[in-house]
Formats: structure tokens, C-alpha cells, sequence
């Protein structure tokens, strides 16, 4: 409908106008809003990235410190395991052997060189083994006593009182695996801390032998922690599990560290142990302090950096963001007052259009639940007949029907139902709608009983007319006799209530439980089977129960077509089912006289044999069908009629790797395109799948439509025909599955873009010429 506005509408487009205004006022409000939130997040964010980033980059350094100290410490370990180190720290003076088996010990040593450039230690002499009972000092470079190596080769401070407190804290037992200072001894030297040993094997509990020095270089131990970014001002500071300092690393601009602001550090951090970072307030400045915890020696590092220069970078982001909401705000601003002034019609449209697709959406999902029904069905039908293929088919089927495979076995029952009036129900079809509501009454009234006698997890298929199969789930461990006797009580409960309220008489067969669905067909036909011996005066028999007939062997109609699908879809474990149950039958629950036994193999060869010709001899084929068919002519066994289908079954298998089910169908419209009656509903009828389903898979599998294809098999044998026979042009259609002439015409005209007629009449003018 066309609106137009006229004078007297002024006062309603101002309305209309307001409306719009407010609408994406609101709107614009409420981003702001989320923007405010966004920028706050982003603030946050981006905060706790560096917070991490910081911790990440503490964790590594500490991990590359860990590493050095395990690097010392297995140094240290095959130093203490060399027997002749041992046996020079045992000498209490000084001989010849001793300076003999010093000088074996220091080539031992030299074996260590290259690690000693892996290690936080000093280049010229970075570690040596105290020997206490001689006083002495022993390297792979230096065998000398303590005060010389004090005075001559360090240099240190030479008053006696400063040498004693070094020689004490080098002699003494009390302190190692600790980072010793070493600065009160020179000022300013490269190896401000020494890191001791025990010479001592690891099961040994004696006191140790001598003592191993490690002399630390202070620039690799800062290279262990150059990846951290101090800022200018900030510092490392580690302690031991008791909070004693164990080493510290500044930067020039570093404060002075006294003692009550590295207190409130730890005191600050001490409050959540499990808080890895934290923003301090020291002095007049803001400090963030990330930690880390060494998993070595536990010893704890607490990065200390200024505040404001860690986040400096958020200030550029701050300003961008500020920038971006401003042009925003005056975006939307433009947008309110053109989109306000737009005309009310659009919106009308919009609506229109809205309500079409909530309409189609309803119809949609309508008709998705008119079809679980169908779907329903055609998957029951899979499951009785044996035609589940794949794990993944199995897989979808049994989340469509909700199977508890794994909790329950199931069973298949097998329902017949006669009424006093059923004859006409079965054979009067008429399709009136009164007939169609009664069927539906009467089904719905056996199925209300189905549920109420054998609860609401049975499966209910309607094989025929006047028969159901249900599936029953039973638990796993109830005992067999305990299942039958519950299922044939129910059967027998539901039998006499149907015949005292609905005169309806019901007789039924339970086949064997199984606890994999695709073999359910067993279970089906066993039932089908078990039903047929019900005799008079009872209604309920179990296959279990039956007195098989011990002259007649089992291998009925329908397991013989079962046996040929399965070999032409290359399903080989069904193969293999069926002839486990041909063997149980036949030879384990009967004793079948010998000519007997060869009815049964000269059966099951008849089958195969036909199975055989439908495949042609090819090149990649040929080795395997004459290996078949020399199987053929061997003596008849159970086992090699079983190989011979498995073997068939491989010819088959390169059909498995598309949809077997499309193929299959293509080759029987192949077949039957002649039928003026072959159509989607009658190809759903023949292979027990829902119209919709059947149309799915055909367009996913051949890219065409099922009519488009029928129509080009049709047109191309009609081409043949014209080509290749005399067949008069007004019999083509009966010869291509058409009733009438004038449909064929079109249809051969759309598909080669001329008519029959101009097709024959071309032909003779060139046999003319």
C-alpha cells in the first residue's frame, strides 16, 4: 500500500520523527555505555597482560637459574663419585702419592672445562674443591694452600681477621647450597658470591669429604636475568625460604634497598602467598612486584619495577580509544538525524517481510515434525531388515531413537492381531477420510497398550498391517529365563485385556536378545519364526523355547536375500553374522542327516552363485573371481562357502566407500525406467525409506534431482533406440516409461533440443545421400 503525506500528517511525522530520535538515543546511549565498559575491560585487559608478560619473563629467568644450579649440582655429583678425588681428600699430608694422585684428580677435572662455560661461574678459576684435612685448594688449573690462593691469587683483603672469617665461611658445613657474599673480601670484584657443595656420594650419610666452591660471576648472573625490563629504577631481590637475602641485582638508577623497604615488600607479598602480583605503594612512588617461586631450592625472586613507567604504554592506548569514542559519538549523531528523517515505509516493509519469514519458519518446522514419523519408521525398518551399513549410520541411527546400547540388550517381539472386522479393515483401502481416522484409532489403541504393558522405552515398529515388531530392552545382567518369563507374563496380561475390552485376539514370538542394534535382524526374524509356532490354546512363544525340528535345516527366503545384500554392500560383518547363525542353527541346535546338511550347502551355493553374476570380469577383479570360482568346484563346506562370500564381499567394497543405498537404487532405476509407475514415493515404498530422506541423499550423492536423472536415463535410451533400432517414433514412449506421447515429446526436446521425429528423419536423408 502506498502511503502518502499530506499537511494535515505533520503532527504525526513530527511524532514518528521524535520516536526515532529517542529510539537511537537510547541506542547511542547504550553504546556509549558499552564503550565505557569495553574501554574498562580494555584498560583491565590490557593491565593484566603486562602482569603476566612480566611473570612469564620472571618464570623463564628463574627456570634458566634453576637449570644453572642443576648444571652445578650434577658437576658437583661427579665430582664427589671419582675415586680419585676421594682418595686425595683422604690424605692428611703431604707425600709424594698424594701430589701423584692430586695431579690424576686435577687431569679428572680438566674433563669439565666445556660445562664450566655453561655455568654462572668465573672464567679464570671458577670453582675448586676444599680439601680441610691439608688446608689445601685443588682445581684443574691450581693445587695450593688456602692462604695463598687468598692473598696470590684473589688478592683479598690480607688482614688476618677478615682472612679468618673467609676461611671459616669456606671450611664451614652449615651453609651450603647457599649464595655466600663474597664483597666484604674486595670491594667491587667480578664474583661477589660463592655457592657450596659436599663432596659426598648421594648415599652416603658420613660427613663430607671436602668441600666444592663455585665462585659466581656477577655479569652471567645478570645474563641469566637480562630478558627482565627494570625500567630504569627497578631491581631483583631473592631470599631463601626463612626471608634471609640470598642476592640481589640492581640497575643505576635502582633505590637505595634498606632494610625496612625490602621488609614491606615481603610483608606485603606475604599477605597472599598465592598472589603472583601486586602494585605497592612505597615511599612516594608506586611499585609494581611480580614473584616466582624456584621449584629447586624454593628460594623466592621478587621483581620490583616503578608503576608508572610499566603501564606507560597504556597512556597511547587511553588516547586512541578516547579519540575513536569522540568520532563514535559524532557518527552516530549523523546516523540519528538521517535515518530519523527517513521515511516510515522501509519499516512497514521490514515488518511485512518479518512476519512472511515467522510464517515460514512455523510451516517449516511443522512439516521437519510431520516428517520424524516417516523418519522414524524408515530407521526401524533398517534396523529389522539389516540394512545398517556404517558405525556412522549406526551412530545417528541410535541417537535418533535413543538406543541405550550398552545398558540393555535388546529383543524383537513379534505381534499378530486378528479382530472380529480386521479382514475388512486390511482389504476394504478405501481413501475416504473416515477410514483413514479409523486406522489411525486403531493403531494408536494397540500401541497405547504396547507402552502400558512393556513400559515407554520399547520401540514399536508396524511391519504389517495386522503385525508390530517391538523392541524391549532388557537390563545386561537380568538371567535369560528371568527376561522371557517377564516379557511372555506382560504378553499374556496385554492379550487378555485387548480381548476383554476391544475383542481383539493377539498372538506373538520373542526372538534371542542381542546387544548391537545392526544385528537385531537376527532377533526379528527369530521372532517372525517363533510366532508361527504358536498352536492353539496358546499365544506366547519364545524362540528359545522352540523344539526345532531335527530333519528340516534353517535357511528361509528372507535370510538368503539378507545374505545377497549384504554381500553386494561389502558389509562383511554381517556376512559373517549370518553364517554364525546358519552354523548355530543347523549345527549346533539340530542334528541334520547328511543329505540334509547338503540341501542346506547346495542352498546357500545357489545364492552365492547369484551374487557371482552380478559382478563383470575386469582386470583388477580377474585374480579374485577365479580364485572364487575354483572355490565353487571344491567339496561343499560350511567354511568354504563362507570364504567364498567374504571374498565376494571385497569385489563389492569400492561400492562402500560412496552411499550404498544411492547406488543401489541407480542400478534398479537402470533396470525398471520402462515402469510408467516408477516414481520417488514408489522407489521409498520399495527400499523402506521416507520420501524426503530418499530425495535428500539421491541430490547429495548424484548432484541431481531424482526426476532430472529418471528423465536423462529415459532420453538417452530413447536416443539408442532411435539410433540403433527401426522402432516407429510414435512407440518411443511406450519403450521409455511414458503414458502418453505429448510428455514425451517435451521431454526429449528439453534434453537434446530437437524432436524425435527431426532425429529419424535426419538418419534417413543420410542413408538417402
Amino acid at each position: 500500500m502506498k502511503i502518502k503525506f499530506i499537511k494535515n500528517n505533520t503532527n504525526n511525522n513530527k511524532r514518528f520523527l521524535i520516536r526515532f530520535v529517542t529510539s537511537y538515543s537510547i541506542l547511542l546511549i547504550i553504546v556509549l555505555i558499552m564503550g565505557m565498559f569495553l574501554y574498562q575491560y580494555g584498560i583491565t585487559d590490557a593491565t593484566n597482560n603486562l602482569h603476566k608478560q612480566n611473570k612469564a619473563v620472571l618464570d623463564n629467568s628463574v627456570s634458566d637459574m634453576d637449570e644453572s644450579l642443576k648444571l652445578i649440582q650434577s658437576l658437583s655429583t661427579q665430582i664427589a663419585n671419582d675415586s680419585n678425588i676421594r682418595k686425595v681428600l683422604q690424605y692428611d699430608s703431604k707425600s709424594m702419592d698424594f701430589y701423584h694422585d692430586a695431579k690424576e684428580a686435577m687431569n679428572f677435572l680438566t674433563d669439565f672445562i666445556p660445562l664450566e662455560n655453561a655455568l654462572p661461574i668465573d672464567e679464570n678459576c671458577g670453582y675448586y674443591i676444599y680439601l680441610p684435612k691439608l688446608d689445601y685448594l685443588m682445581s684443574s688449573s691450581m693445587l695450593t694452600d688456602t692462604w695463598y690462593y687468598y692473598k696470590h691469587y684473589k688478592a683479598y683483603n690480607d688482614n688476618e681477621t677478615i682472612y679468618d672469617d673467609w676461611k671459616t665461611m669456606l671450611s664451614s658445613y652449615n651453609n651450603f647450597f647457599q649464595l655466600l657474599s663474597n664483597e666484604s673480601y674486595k670491594e667491587n670484584g667480578f664474583t661477589p658470591y660463592i655457592y657450596k657443595t659436599p663432596v659426598q656420594t648421594a648415599l652416603s650419610t658420613n660427613k663430607p669429604l671436602g668441600i666444592i666452591c663455585f665462585e659466581i660471576n656477577r655479569n652471567k648472573l645478570n645474563n641469566i636475568f637480562s630478558n627482565l625490563d627494570f625500567f630504569r629504577s627497578g631491581f631483583l631481590y631473592v631470599t631463601d625460604t626463612d626471608n634471609n637475602e640470598v642476592f640481589r641485582i640492581t640497575s643505576d638508577h635502582s633505590p637505595e634497598l634498606t632494610e625496612d623497604l625490602l621488609n614491606n615488600i615481603i610483608t606485603s607479598m606475604q599477605e597472599n602467598p598465592d598472589q603472583e602480583y601486586k602494585e605497592l605503594k612505597l615511599e612516594k612512588d608506586t611499585v609494581v612486584v611480580t614473584t616466582s617461586v624456584s621449584q629447586v631450592n624454593q628460594w623466592r625472586y621478587y621483581l620490583v619495577q616503578p608503576a608508572d613507567l610499566v603501564f606507560h604504554d597504556l597512556g597511547t592506548y587511553q588516547n586512541t580509544y578516547i579519540l575513536i569514542i569522540i568520532l563514535t559519538l559524532l557518527f552516530c549523531l549523523i546516523m540519528i538525524f538521517i535515518l530519523s528523517k527517513k521515511n516510515i515505509k522501509p519499516i512497514i516493509a521490514i515488518d511485512t517481510e518479518l512476519q512472511d519469514s515467522l510464517k515460514e519458519k512455523k510451516n517449516l518446522k511443522q512439516e521437519l515434525e510431520e516428517q520424524r514419523p516417516i523418519i522414524y519408521n524408515s530407521y526401524m525398518a533398517r534396523i529389522m531388515k539389516g540394512l545398517i551399513s556404517n558405525q556412522e549410520e549406526y551412530n545417528k541411527i541410535s541417537e535418533f531413537l535413543d538406543l541405550k546400547i550398552g545398558d540393555f540388550r535388546y529383543s524383537v517381539l513379534y505381534a499378530c492381531i486378528y479382530q472380529d472386522q480386521l479382514e475388512i479393515y486390511v482389504e476394504d483401502q478405501t481413501n475416504n477420510a473416515d477410514a483413514e481416522w479409523n486406522q489411525k484409532q486403531y493403531k494408536d489403541l494397540i500401541r497405547t497398550y504396547f507402552y502400558k504393558y512393556f513400559g515407554d522405552d520399547i520401540l514399536i515398529y508396524e511391519s504389517e498391517v495386522n503385525a508390530f515388531a517391538i523392541m524391549l530392552p532388557s537390563p545386561m545382567d537380568e538371567p535369560i529365563e528371568e527376561s522371557i518369563a517377564n516379557v511372555e507374563s506382560s504378553f499374556i496380561e496385554l492379550h487378555n485385556s485387548l480381548m476383554k475390552e476391544h475383542s481383539i485376539w493377539i498372538y506373538g514370538g520373542l526372538g534371542n536378545r542381542n546387544s548391537y542394534a545392526p544385528y537385531l535382524w537376527k532377533s526379528y526374524q527369530q521372532a517372525i519364526q517363533a510366532a508361527s509356532y504358536v498352536r492353539e490354546g496358546n499365544v506366547f512363544q519364545s524362540y528359545r523355547d522352540i523344539k526345532r525340528d531335527k530333519t528340516s535345516y534353517y535357511y528361509p527366503f528372507e535370510m538368503a536375500q539378507q545374505l545377497s545384500n549384504f554381500i553386494t554392500t561389502g558389509n562383511t560383518k554381517q556376512v559373517q553374522e549370518i553364517f554364525h547363525l546358519i552354523r548355530w542353527e543347523n549345527f549346533e541346535c539340530r542334528s541334520l542327516p547328511i543329505t540334509v546338511v547338503k540341501w542346506l550347502l547346495s542352498d546357500i551355493r545357489n545364492t552365492l552363485l547369484k551374487v557371482r553374476f552380478q559382478v563383470s570380469v575386469s582386470d583388477e577383479n580377474r585374480e579374485v573371481i577365479e580364485s572364487i570360482e575354483s572355490s565353487f568346484q571344491d567339496n561343499k563346506t560350511i567354511s568354504v562357502l563362507e570364504d567364498i562370500a567374504l571374498n565376494l564381499c571385497s569385489l563389492f567394497e569400492p561400492k562402500a566407500d560412496g552411499n550404498k543405498l544411492i547406488h543401489t537404487i541407480k542400478a534398479y532405476i537402470k533396470e525398471n525406467y520402462k515402469d510408467s509407475s516408477l516414481s520417488l514415493k514408489k522407489i521409498s515404498d520399495e527400499f523402506d525409506i521416507s520420501e524426503s530422506y530418499f530425495s535428500y541423499l539421491f541430490k547429495a550423492e548424484t548432484k541431481q534431482n531424482f526426476s532430472e536423472y529418471l528423465e536423462l536415463i529415459r532420453m538417452t535410451q530413447a536416443m539408442n533406440l532411435l539410433k540403433t533400432t527401426d522402432i516407429n517414433v510414435s512407440d518411443l514412449y511406450l519403450e521409455t516409461g511414458y503414458n502418453n506421447a505429448n510428455s514425451f515429446r517435451r521431454a526429449f526436446k528439453k534434453v537434446h533440443g530437437v524432436a524425435p521425429k527431426t532425429i529419424r528423419d535426419s538418419m534417413s536423408n543420410h542413408d538417402n545421400e
